[in-house]
């Protein structure tokens, strides 16, 4: 139990280091996340750059320096801005997640591989659920790498509007696979690249059936044929 509560008040202090945050302030917002589904307990390692990282911000330090009460724009671009650590040191990220695991389950050569994975990256992970998330590991050893989803619910990198329209990605929050279906939906064309308040020539009868042009084949060309009299 002593144990326990050093641990939290070196992770209080740390944080008030870090954000600037009084010490009754920064003990209400560790205990906010640890309350928060989906959230791991502060570690205070974690809560400040380690002494070989002096390129490390605040910023690539995760959700943990954040104020108990940060919205869940800023939440999310935390979680998918972290910098990865060394094997031996505890992930940065907010979630479960299989930072310091044995390789060798994984490993093709023969004799399996001594190495251990490194959590290298956090993106969203679905274009229909706000709290999938896409996870990347490398071997710190042979290289190897494989994505594996986790679900946090306490963590979500969009909303949808109260009228129930399309999933909308937080700002800022990168999602490589919903990028261009957001595009879409704010009315830019993957077809021929008119953005929202652009013409778009990939209308259904396929562009001018003379010379083609706004169809899927030519969507930039310009239709010079005379127009029937």
């Amino acid at each position: 139990m002593m144990t326990s509560d050093k641990a939290r008040k070196a992770a209080i202090r740390a944080r008030a280091a870090v954000t600037g945050e009084p010490y009754s302030v920064a003990a209400r917002a560790l205990a906010d996340q640890r309350a928060t589904a989906g959230v791991s307990a502060p570690d205070p390692r974690l809560l400040a750059p380690y002494p070989d990282e002096s390129d490390v911000t605040v910023d690539e330090l995760g959700c943990r320096v954040l104020p108990g009460d940060a919205a869940p724009e800023l939440r999310a671009r935390a979680e998918a801005a972290w910098r990865p650590v060394t094997a031996a040191r505890p992930c940065r990220c907010s979630g479960p997640c299989q930072h310091g695991a044995a390789c060798a389950p994984r490993a093709e050569a023969a004799g399996g591989c001594p190495g251990l994975l490194i959590h290298v990256d956090r993106y969203p992970g679905s274009l229909f659920c706000e709290t999938i998330w896409e996870d990347t590991y490398q071997c710190d050893t042979c290289g190897e790498q494989f994505d594996s989803t986790v679900e946090l619910p306490g963590l979500p990198w969009g909303e949808r509007p109260e009228d129930g329209g399309a999933l909308r990605i937080y700002e800022g929050t990168r999602h490589p696979t919903m990028t261009a279906f957001a595009f879409v939906d704010a009315g830019g064309c993957l077809g021929c690249g008119a953005g929202p308040d652009e013409s778009c020539f990939c209308s259904t009868d396929d562009g001018c059936p003379e010379c083609g042009a706004g169809g899927s084949d030519d969507p930039y060309g310009e239709c010079v044929c005379e127009p029937a009299a």
